[in-house]
């Protein structure tokens, strides 16, 4: 397995893996995945085998201001962000157990770190905030008023947890 920067190119596997895995509310459009490939071309990855897609990860730079709403096709970055944002992971059904999912928080995770920044932040939805915890996120209480209304467009489960890097 290979992990490598995600282009243009990949969306349809992208797609594919996204409808595979996620309920159609999550669904995010074409334009969505292609504006944060724009905004920020060098922090998505997709997890590959023999040219095919096993898993995918879209982080961005952000700060408590610059969180993408779910299915934002003009998200832009701050001029200052604090965390790299795991926006959206990804594992095909068939594959999970493989390793790409933490092959790509792992690659993230570097990232951060080599671009100076506090660490990984993330929205927890459809129950996952255990998985996350046992890598080592921590949830946070969120008091921002543009984080808190971020956070309430994921859903009433869905919870903000950090990873300092």
């Amino acid at each position: 397995m290979d992990i490598r920067s995600m282009t243009p190119t990949d969306l349809e596997q992208v797609l594919t893996i996204q409808r595979r895995c996620y309920p159609p509310q999550y669904h995010e459009p074409l334009g969505a995945f292609e504006n944060k490939i724009r905004q920020s071309p060098t922090s998505a990855w997709l997890a590959v085998e023999a040219e095919m897609a096993l898993a995918y990860l879209v982080t961005l730079p952000v700060d408590e201001d610059h969180f993408p709403a779910l299915h934002a096709v003009n998200w832009q970055p701050p001029v200052r962000p604090k965390w790299l944002y795991l926006h959206d992971l990804a594992v095909d059904p068939d594959h999970r157990g493989s390793g790409a999912g933490q092959g790509l928080v792992q690659r993230a995770f570097e990232h951060a770190r080599a671009s100076g920044l506090a660490g990984l932040a993330l929205v927890a939805v459809q129950g996952s905030q255990p998985y996350w915890h046992k890598q080592g996120f921590q949830a946070r209480q969120v008091d921002h008023p543009g984080l808190l209304a971020k956070l309430r467009s994921f859903g009433t489960d869905a919870s903000f947890m950090t990873l300092d890097s």
